[in-house]
Formats: structure tokens, sequence, C-alpha cells
């Protein structure tokens, strides 16, 4: 196979972007995208072959992510765990799949929000002391590093929660 000079190629079994910088006999000269140079086999270079892509779903997140102001003015991630918010239709699924989707999308946001070193967020759960806030709090009571409180959201009324973590000790689920 040969390569031209200045071509962009890959080494199989390694990540970067090398470029030809000249051939001898079975070996390449490469340089990477640092400016250091590297004697690789041509056995294991290949082409780079660009794929297009359009667009990337990503299914895994939560749909919604907002973030209301809380009373001292800061900045806090929430997510509405009501089944019309994560576009789950009651008439389909039962009570336990709605639950089960409901304990999956936050599950994904608290990941995502350790991810990001976030100190708190909120998670609007309904008011009362429905199943899905009590198995929230049985998974919060499992973990380390990590608090569960009740927040007000309307009319002085207990319909969320906030949710404390302690970056240094709490780990993703």
């Amino acid at each position: 196979m040969l390569f031209q000079q200045f071509e962009e190629v890959s080494i199989l079994h390694e990540s970067g972007v090398f470029r030809v910088l000249r051939a001898e006999d079975t070996f390449l000269w490469l340089e990477d995208e640092h400016g250091f140079e590297r004697k690789v086999s041509v056995q294991f270079v290949v082409r780079r072959k660009p794929i297009q892509v359009e667009k990337v779903p990503q299914k895994d997140l939560p749909k919604r992510v907002k973030t209301p102001l809380s009373v001292t003015g800061e900045s806090i991630p929430s997510i509405d765990l009501h089944h019309h918010e994560l576009q789950l239709d009651e008439r389909f699924l039962s009570k336990h799949e709605i639950l089960t989707a409901q304990i999956t999308a936050f599950k994904h946001f608290y990941n995502q929000m350790i991810y990001l070193k976030m100190k708190r967020f909120r998670v609007v759960h309904g008011i009362g002391e429905g199943r899905l806030k009590s198995e929230l709090r049985i998974l919060i009571q499992g973990k380390e590093g990590v608090a569960m409180h009740d927040d007000q959201v309307s009319r002085g009324k207990v319909g969320a929660s906030l949710i404390e973590i302690q970056s240094s000790i709490a780990t993703k689920f």
C-alpha cells in the first residue's frame, strides 16, 4: 500500500492522527499532532477515511435540563421527573414502567451532575410522600457523600428535593 507524503493516517490500536513524512522500505516515518516523529511498520498504518455524521442522538441523557434560580440567586440544575415532562405516555405504560423510567432518568441526570462536578441539583418529583420520592430517598441513602433535603417549589408545598453532592466521595450509579 503506497502512502503519499503529508497524507493523514492512523496507527492500528492507537488513537491520534499522524502525517506521513517519508517511507523507508517497509517502514514509514510519521509525525504526530505534537510534532514528534516516529518510525512505524507499514502493516500497522491505515489511511484515514472521514465518516459523514449529520446528527448523533443522545438517547441516554435527560430530555430537559432546567436551571431555575435558587433563593440565593445561584443557578441550580434541575430535572422534572413528572411522566409528562419525560414524555412517558401513561396510556401505554404501567405504573411500574413509569416509575422505572423516572428512576432511570434520575440516575442518568445524577451521573451527569457527578461528571460536571456539580455540588447540588434539584429533583422535581411532585407534592406529597409518593412512591417516587421514597424510592429516590432509598437510592440516595445508599450512596456515600450524597444527601437529600426537601425543597419548596410552589406555594410552600414540598414537591421537590435538593440533592447535595460531595464530589470527592460520591460515586456514579
